[in-house]
């Protein structure tokens, strides 16, 4: 399993979705200028199209990554129920990654060598290892020592973060590098998860705090966490990390009730907003080296659109042509290109791979 908490809900299930009820009108798709974020209001709107992925055989499919190459991970339902897969999405074919012997398999990073890391169930299915899948062959990367692992980002240089159970049970950040493991350790609570890595072993997540009373987020950097905390509220937690060391994440304002997405560079906090006036929500899950940023938006009732920020601007990518009112982008390559998952006209969700272009500026 991987960790999420509800109040950080990186995508919405199906599950919860239909739990939901009834669906709301869609808003009208529009690009929203934050005041003060140093948009230009001339800027011109920029075309976007959508690319439905399809499946391995199943009935849902969710993008989790994608490099620079334009090569797309995540995860698929097969054609046999209750069997989902990783998958590797390039040059329009969607290849299984298979299993560690189990059941069940799911890809979360990729880098610009085209290795992939996730995780995945082992065989009897008795506990979940991390993985690195290169050159079509998939490697347990084992764990901290507990039941449950999960390889959750991968740099070029080949060291992975995630994260896994001790054997006491708590699940602890972790870096993978040159065959060992390092249990990356907490900001004094029980409970640490690392999403990102960068180019010089630096590593971000989410940690609780002493006495378990708060979530902040980290940069783990040379052997130290450092506590960078939140929007102003109790829990906060970093999504990715770029080559220039400005991350993305989540996190609680003020009044510990709204979630907005966030970008954090040279010590200063930028509140990223939402799609719209009707939005109460954001998340930022991922942000490339251009500063873009990759996320979702939701309204009270969780009818949710992926997002590009791009420069100050909030840009909502839409959904699948004749799709139902539901989409989530969850990485940005330098390309402009952005992976994530969108419902599509049967109610069903499939990864999607947005390209965005922008026109010039006057």
């Amino acid at each position: 399993m991987r960790m999420t908490w509800k109040w950080l809900a990186p995508a919405v299930t199906l599950s919860l979705l239909a739990a939901c009820g009834e669906q709301p009108s869609a808003p009208k798709p529009e690009a929203a200028v934050l005041p003060g974020a140093g948009a230009s209001l001339k800027a011109a709107a920029p075309t976007i199209t959508i690319q439905d992925l399809g499946t391995l055989g199943g009935v849902n499919s969710y993008a989790r990554a994608i490099n620079d190459e334009g090569w797309v991970v995540g995860v698929s339902d097969l054609a046999l129920p209750g069997v989902s897969h990783a998958f590797l999405w390039k040059h329009g074919k969607m290849t299984d990654l298979g299993t560690l012997g189990g059941t069940w398999s799911q890809a979360y990073g990729i880098n610009n060598e085209g290795e992939v890391v996730g995780s995945s169930q082992i065989a009897g299915d008795v506990a979940t290892h991390a993985f690195l899948w290169s050159h079509g062959r998939m490697r347990d990367l084992g764990g901290l020592g507990g039941s449950a692992a999960e390889g959750f980002d991968i740099n070029d240089a080949g060291d992975v973060a995630g994260g896994g159970l001790t054997p006491g049970g708590l699940f602890h950040a972790a870096l993978w590098r040159h065959g060992r493991v390092t249990d990356l350790g907490t900001l004094g609570g029980d409970i640490s998860w690392s999403n990102g890595i960068g180019d010089r072993d630096v590593v971000v997540g989410g940690s609780q705090m002493p006495l378990d009373t708060a979530w902040h987020a980290f940069i783990w950097k040379n052997g130290v966490m450092h506590d960078i905390g939140t929007l102003g509220g109790s829990a906060g937690g970093i999504s990715h990390i770029n080559h220039a060391g400005a991350v993305a994440g989540g996190s609680m304002l003020a009044d510990n009730v709204t979630t907005h997405g966030f970008l954090w560079k040279h010590g200063r906090w930028t509140d990223l907003g939402t799609v719209g006036a009707d939005y109460n929500y954001s998340y930022a899950q991922w942000i490339n080296d251009r500063g873009q940023i990759a996320g979702g938006s939701c309204t009270p009732t969780w009818s949710c659109r992926g997002f590009l920020w791009d420069d100050g601007r909030m840009i909502d990518l839409g959904l699948l042509p004749g799709g139902m009112e539901w989409s989530w982008a969850q990485a940005v390559n330098d390309r402009g290109q952005v992976a994530g998952a969108a419902l599509t006209p049967a109610g069903t969700q499939h990864a999607v791979l947005w390209t965005v272009r922008e026109h010039d500026r006057r």
